[in-house]
């Protein structure tokens, strides 16, 4: 029940961000972006709350939480108002604001680069690669992780990140298409990926990991409501 419990903890928190700028911009008017801004401090506010909090299953609740804080206030209202400075509209089902998100790629990739190459980056995924592709000179690196939360942020803004680029770029670029086979692709291997990681949450008994364990398992399967959603 501890994987559950984190995936509906995860699966809660996903759509907050989304509902907070709905409200904001219906409300707010004129006071938007300081709205924006207020959203960005209480993230960071959220994140510093770990540094003194022990209990892991709070950190990564709190990181989790300030991540979501943290992409709505600084990444999405971001490119949002640079949208709106540099005359970037909306074309067909696409705002503006992810018009630019899609040109991050480049920025994206060099990150996922880094991810992979650096060694002391423990995330099982980059294990996993750099074990298949020979990069790893050595055992890997073992410690005592003394706070959860600031990596816990960056983990839900940086496969929050992934995601919607990849998405973006399977829409919108002219060879591809919502239609094309790869959007098809992208869809079974999501909704495939995301079983097999929810196969292994539930099996997870620290809520401090499975929450983080219950990121990329949510954003995965959210991938198969966005993209039946993009379908109507």
């Amino acid at each position: 029940m501890v994987g559950v419990k984190a995936f509906l903890i995860v699966f809660l928190l996903m759509p907050m961000g989304h509902a907070l700028m709905i409200l904001m911009n219906k409300y707010m008017g004129d006071y938007l972006a300081w709205g924006a801004l207020g959203i960005t401090v209480l993230g960071l506010g959220v994140l510093g709350l770990t540094r003194f909090t022990r209990s892991s299953q709070w950190q990564s609740f709190y990181g989790c939480f300030a991540g979501v804080l943290l992409w709505t206030g600084a990444v999405e209202y971001g490119l949002y108002f640079g949208a709106i400075a540099l005359g970037v509209e909306r074309v067909g089902q696409t705002a503006g604001e992810y018009r630019l998100m899609l040109h991050t790629w480049s920025f994206l990739v060099l990150l996922v680069l880094y991810l992979l190459l650096h060694e002391g980056v423990r995330c099982n995924l980059f294990i996993w690669l750099r074990r298949k592709l020979r990069l790893t000179r050595g055992s890997a690196v073992n410690g005592t992780v003394t706070n959860y939360g600031p990596r816990t942020a960056f983990e839900m803004i940086t496969i929050l990140w992934f995601f919607y680029v990849l998405l973006l770029v399977l829409y919108d670029l002219p060879a591809l298409g919502e239609h094309h086979p790869l959007t098809y692709a992208c869809l079974f291997l999501s909704l495939g990926g995301g079983l097999w990681l929810a196969w292994r949450l539930v099996q997870i008994r620290d809520l401090g990991y499975a929450i983080r364990y219950a990121i990329p398992t949510v954003i995965v399967l959210w991938n198969v409501f966005e993209i039946l959603a993009r379908w109507e």
